[in-house]
């Protein structure tokens, strides 16, 4: 995938119409959103407003389809979402070599006498 500086809208419209073309995660996401949104309506359409608006089923369908949207939209922005889980990782990697460090360190010295 080409990466291009995005300095005007036009520029990025063209970078996320490339990334919608070629990235199949976001086609699935939209896939799975259009799904969820028809199965909300199909559901909506035989009830009363005043059910619908209480129905725990329509209601899901209605958040799993704008959770799905949020992914799409968040896999067309320019620059890809920092990755904490692998910092917290190295960070405790670190941590735990660092530690087996000292433990090795603290025990060249004399065992402790038993009585």
């Amino acid at each position: 995938m080409r990466h291009m500086a995005t300095k005007t809208k036009t520029d990025q419209v063209k970078v996320a119409l490339e990334r919608l073309l070629r990235d199949e995660e976001t086609q699935g996401h939209l896939r799975t959103a259009a799904a969820r949104l028809r199965e909300a309506k199909s559901r909506a359409d035989g009830r009363k407003p005043s059910k619908a608006v209480s129905d725990k089923k329509l209601y899901s369908k209605v958040r799993e389809a704008a959770t799905a949207l949020t992914q799409a939209g968040g896999s067309l922005r320019t620059k890809p979402q920092p990755k904490r889980g692998r910092r917290l990782a190295l960070l405790a990697a670190a941590a735990g070599a660092i530690a087996l460090a000292l433990k090795k360190r603290g025990s060249g010295g004399p065992p402790p006498a038993t009585a």
